[in-house]
């Protein structure tokens, strides 16, 4: 049986291929997010080639996807969130982004309420679907 090679993702390893400019807008939201939520773990995610971002009590509440041009705040629930900033991107049924492609696009506040936002939902992903189930219903 052959073994199968696992290796240990981090994120100097998501980010190695990118530019400095992407890195540095990286860095500037981890920034943000760490601030934000200090209590948060992040982990790297090579088969989604991002950043990922956990509450103890909240779970899974952010991502960081850098691309080759860009660099996504993104939402798993977004959907739900209320963006008075209109910064939220995205016309899927669930998912909801900020691109990021200048260092002037970090729009610390209004990501700041959409991070808080986010950890203010359910932990429950069952509960999440169901929520984004009824608000379609009542459009």
């Amino acid at each position: 049986m052959a073994k199968r090679k696992t290796t240990t993702a981090t994120v100097e390893s998501i980010l190695a291929r990118h530019s400095p400019e992407i890195r540095d807008l990286v860095e500037r939201l981890r920034a943000i997010v760490r601030e934000s939520v200090p209590e948060a773990s992040e982990t790297a995610n090579p088969g989604w080639h991002s950043i990922s971002y956990r509450h103890p009590q909240s779970g899974y509440f952010c991502g960081i996807f850098p691309q080759d041009g860009d660099v996504l705040l993104a939402f798993e629930f977004g959907i739900l969130l209320s963006d008075p900033d209109g910064v939220l991107e995205g016309k899927g049924t669930q998912v909801r982004f900020a691109r990021i492609k200048r260092k002037r696009d970090i729009r610390v506040r209004a990501f700041k309420k959409l991070i808080k936002a986010a950890l203010d939902l359910p932990a429950s992903r069952s509960i999440k679907l169901e929520m984004m189930r009824t608000s379609s219903k009542l459009m």
